[in-house]
């Protein structure tokens, strides 16, 4: 089961990056990636959030994974809905990775 900092987490970054806002924005799907990149960015930036600035690509393993395995209950659960939720929980996490290699020179714009 999630921890509940990993659950306020969660919730942060959903309301921060609302469907519906971005939506009613009329924003294309690579906006809005681009949108999530940047907010991953800004909680890694030195004024950011302390919790993300800490985080390497160890740390992160085991919500890595969990969020994998919680894509797959979805999946099986046939509830469209939280399938899609957790594909975006899997997003992030994949965004989280890869702002970590861009700072450690891993990954090139």
């Amino acid at each position: 089961m999630a921890s509940n900092k990993k659950k306020t987490r969660k919730t942060r970054k959903r309301g921060a990056l609302s469907r519906k806002a971005e939506k009613a924005a009329g924003l294309t799907a690579g906006e809005w990636f681009e949108k999530l990149a940047a907010v991953q960015a800004r909680l890694r930036a030195p004024d950011g959030c302390p919790w993300d600035r800490e985080q390497t690509h160890a740390s992160l393993r085991t919500y890595l994974i969990e969020e994998a395995y919680e894509v797959l209950e979805a999946l099986e659960s046939g509830d469209d809905a939280k399938f899609a939720e957790e594909m975006g929980d899997l997003l992030l996490q994949i965004v989280f990775h890869s702002q970590i290699a861009k700072e450690e020179g891993q990954v090139y714009d």
